[in-house]
């Protein structure tokens, strides 16, 4: 059956219906035989309209794309690929999926990173061949965005892979929260787009992990027809996300989605995820069809939101151990880590998780920024020594962006100095982001003003610190007063450390709040800074205020003392060479 691409959505939905057959007639790609190409049924794009001839660099170019091909599905990339090979004024190229839109037909976006001219070639492909290529070139000029995130040394080799910088090379430092349920909790205004995205900026935030699934997802009704009015709503707060500068941690994922009853868990929403019209539940994990139109799904999340530098990272799978993956954790999440690391042409990172302060090491090893989820918190200064000591584990077991990806404790009873310790002793332990604290609401509260005070403070801190740049490696903290504890990263250029009185962990905090935590005669030692001079700068992470600079001297054949200001309960100190 030829058709046009441009079909109102009434008819598409009629042809899906009469002559795919739903899924009484799910058929291999390997039973139907393939047709030899000629000219007169090899497919065609017939027209490529570009929404601007010329852009800034870093921002994103929209392609509406006519074309006939043979297919019964457009969103089956077994019977239909759409694909756009974009060249780089220096010769480099990238190849960029396109996906179809119920209402505007057949798209293609994509964020250039050079300025200059770029010149671009689309195909089409159907079972009959490949189409001759529509070519055609746009203008990049220059701008002050600094493109999507990636690991150092993913940008520069000489960079450490501990940490993220922008595709331009910009360091960068995560400082965010999960909002992973609703993302609009705030509202949304056809002015101001997303207002949860107005307070972050406030609180000089960068990131958040979001759900996209749990409340507009695309798949909730059927596997192989998406939602196109979730399908718009996603398309809203990417856009309005990368026009703020935000990085959303988008979630494919979310672990109520793939759960049944039967799971330990309890209630899921498996009834509610269009993949059960496939097959059931466990057959998710391991059919081949399964998987085909997971990898349909998986080009369609690239094609439509991976243009955009606002995805900070791919979270494949939040919490997987609530989902019934069972025997097949390890091995299903590879398998979708390693399509988004083979297909997404800007390569943004991928992470995962296990919930219950879990440490799983081969998923770890498989993405790209691995994360711990920590909730076995009960006590607001001995949070500091257990997102530092996961923080350190992961640290040291790849040279990997790491993170806390979601932390905390219900109500605000613990706060602000649960939030105010995890944040400076990860940051101090080597993690690439603040750990995300888990907002919903309700029992789990909402940021405060005071911990979004802890997030400016912080972000100030690092705003100038190029980690990436200075390769830091972990420094050991040694107190002269047994109560003070720290931790800390430094490399040849610069570096870190975070000092804490812990002196009244396990302390009720009425006591912790009423103790005297002042110190003035602390002196430390610092094992793992090359000999030679240094520049420290101590910063009160309560008051937000600089301190005056002291030199360090550190000789080869002697300890590295440094004789620390006044400070009380806590102080951060930046090192540079």
């Amino acid at each position: 059956m030829r058709q046009r691409a441009r079909f109102w959505l009434v008819v598409i939905g009629l042809l899906l219906t009469a002559a795919c057959g739903g899924e009484e007639t799910v058929t291999e790609a390997t039973a139907v035989p393939t047709p030899q190409p000629t000219a007169e049924n090899l497919p065609e794009i017939t027209a490529v309209t570009l929404d601007r001839p010329e852009l800034p660099r870093y921002e994103s170019l929209e392609m509406a794309v006519e074309l006939t091909a043979d297919y019964c599905n457009p969103i089956d990339a077994r019977e239909v690929q759409l694909n756009g090979t974009f060249t780089a004024p220096d010769g480099t190229s990238m190849v960029v999926p396109g996906f179809w839109d119920s209402e505007a037909g057949w798209l293609v976006r994509f964020t250039p990173s050079q300025e200059g001219e770029w010149h671009y070639a689309l195909t089409v492909q159907d079972n009959h061949g490949q189409s001759q290529a529509a070519t055609g070139s746009f203008a990049v000029t220059s701008s002050d965005r600094h493109g999507w995130l990636l690991p150092g040394n993913a940008v520069n080799p000489a960079y450490s892979g501990h940490y993220l910088v922008h595709h331009d090379g910009t360091p960068f430092y995560g400082v965010g929260h999960c909002e992973a349920l609703n993302i609009l909790i705030d509202g949304f205004d056809v002015e101001d787009g997303v207002r949860l995205f107005d307070r972050m900026q406030e609180a000089n935030e960068n990131f958040v992990v979001w759900w996209p699934l749990y409340t507009n997802s695309p798949v909730g009704s059927s596997y192989d027809r998406y939602t196109q009015s979730n399908l718009d709503l996603i398309d809203l707060v990417v856009a309005d996300a990368q026009s703020e500068g935000i990085f959303l941690i988008f979630t494919i994922w979310d672990h109520p989605e793939l759960r049944d009853d039967s799971h330990a868990w309890d209630t899921g929403r498996w009834t509610s995820n269009g993949f059960k019209n496939l097959g059931s539940l466990e057959s998710f994990f391991v059919s081949d069809e399964a998987w085909a139109w997971q990898e349909n799904f998986y080009r369609t999340i690239i094609a439509r939101w991976g243009y955009s530098p606002a995805i900070g990272m791919w979270q494949t799978v939040s919490e997987i151990n609530g989902t019934n993956a069972y025997d097949q954790t390890d091995a299903w999440h590879s398998r979708v880590n390693d399509y988004f690391v083979a297909n997404d042409p800007y390569r943004h990172p991928t992470t995962a998780s296990m919930a219950g302060d879990i440490d799983w090491e081969a998923g770890h090893l498989a993405m790209d920024a691995p994360q711990v989820h920590v909730y076995a918190l009960n006590d607001a200064v001995k949070a500091a020594d257990t997102i530092a000591g996961w923080t350190a584990t992961m640290f040291n077991r790849a040279e990997k962006p790491n993170w806390i990806g979601e932390f905390g404790v219900g109500g605000d009873q613990l706060y602000p100095e649960l939030f105010h310790n995890s944040i400076w002793a990860a940051l101090a332990a080597g993690a690439a982001m603040t750990p995300a604290e888990w907002n919903s609401g309700g029992f789990w509260g909402r940021p405060t003003e005071a911990m979004n005070d802890d997030l400016r403070r912080l972000a100030d801190f690092v705003a100038d610190l190029p980690l990436a740049q200075w390769r830091p490696e972990a420094l050991a903290i040694h107190s002269s007063e047994p109560t003070v504890r720290g931790w800390g990263v430094a490399g040849e250029m610069g570096g870190l450390f975070w000092v804490q009185d812990f002196s009244m962990e396990g302390q009720p905090l009425a006591e912790v709040r009423s103790a005297d935590l002042s110190h003035d005669e602390v002196v430390v030692e610092i094992e793992g800074l090359a000999p030679g001079s240094y520049t420290v700068r101590p910063y009160d992470t309560w008051q937000g205020v600089t301190l005056d600079d002291i030199t360090l001297t550190c000789a080869a054949d002697e300890p590295c003392r440094l004789a620390l200001p006044p400070f009380t309960a806590d102080m951060a100190f930046k090192i540079m060479h």
